[in-house]
């Protein structure tokens, strides 16, 4: 068998023509990367206990228990900073309050209010009555605080009465 020398130098330099050029090819791309993670968040609003927080209250979780006020005869209380309400999403929200339960003897009381506030009141509820709502807005990133105010009735001696309000943002 002849071997043909023309076809075989043609064929060597095909192969390094070919390595050649992908080496070149190799030594043009850049690489990018991207290293991340993700996190999963608790957003949304939250109760934040205030500096007028009641000893034995506690919060857990969406629910605020044991919220207990003991008031003297023939007086008014006004208990500010008793609870907050946190904004901690970079978006406002509104949110509604309603009293959903009501009992005991709220007669002995002249006012129990809950109010909103920040600089200035936002929304007055009392919790004296099954029903009543408010419908507030909290900005971004921001917290509202809440003020009981509470009178007894003049000459009552005693009484007691519970509330439940139920908090509702979108």
């Amino acid at each position: 068998m002849k071997t043909n020398y023309k076809k075989a130098l043609k064929l060597v330099i095909l192969m390094m023509t070919s390595i050649l050029i992908a080496t070149a090819s190799a030594q043009i791309y850049s690489y990018m990367y991207i290293e991340g993670s993700g996190r999963i968040t608790t957003g949304g609003l939250k109760w934040e206990e205030g500096y007028n927080f009641p000893e034995g209250a506690s919060i857990q979780g969406a629910y605020v228990k044991n919220l207990n006020f003991s008031v003297p005869k023939d007086s008014i209380l006004n208990i500010t900073d008793c609870l907050r309400i946190v904004n901690q999403d970079n978006k406002p929200y509104t949110f509604k309050l309603e009293v959903t339960a009501v009992g005991g003897d709220p007669g002995n009381f002249t006012t129990f209010d809950l109010v909103v506030y920040n600089s200035t009141d936002v929304a007055r509820l009392s919790v004296k009555a099954t029903g009543s709502t408010q419908d507030i807005t909290i900005g971004a990133s921001k917290t509202l605080y809440i003020r009981f105010e509470i009178e007894t009735v003049m000459g009552t001696e005693s009484g007691y009465f519970y509330f439940t309000v139920k908090l509702t943002y979108w």
